[in-house]
């Protein structure tokens, strides 16, 4: 018998890139939390409710060229996709925060339109294997 959710890592083949990159590395994440499914669910849920706030958040700083606003957004991003395990998140953050304090207005808002599909792909990565 299965219990819980699946700790599978699921990968994709990102857009443009030549590495491949985890949308969720479920095994590296329970092994951050020593096994603690229940807490790794409410970080998951936490992350999934609060992710669109926080990604609307960084549009309206891109929209409004604010360079040290998006790099901020875009850090916070970064670490809440570091702390559950979105890898595919986490690199794009990255790039949005250094596209950001660069002022690369363009690059930030084909990135901004990837990390919302990667998002989807995160949420519903999640939703087939059971975490959500």
């Amino acid at each position: 018998a299965r219990d819980g959710p699946g700790i599978a890592s699921i990968s994709v083949e990102p857009a443009g890139d030549s590495e491949k990159a985890f949308v969720f590395n479920g095994e590296a994440f329970l092994r951050r939390l020593m096994g603690d499914r229940r807490l790794a669910g409410a970080l998951l849920h936490s992350f999934i409710a609060g992710f669109p706030s926080q990604l609307n958040g960084l549009r309206r700083r891109i929209a409004g060229e604010d360079g040290p606003g998006a790099s901020s957004q875009a850090h916070a991003l970064k670490g809440a996709a570091a702390t559950v395990a979105a890898e595919g998140l986490y690199a794009l953050a990255a790039a949005l925060e250094r596209a950001g304090s660069g002022g690369e207005w363009e690059h930030c808002a084909e990135l901004l339109a990837r990390a919302a599909e990667e998002f989807e792909r995160f949420r519903s990565a999640l939703e087939s294997a059971g975490w959500v």
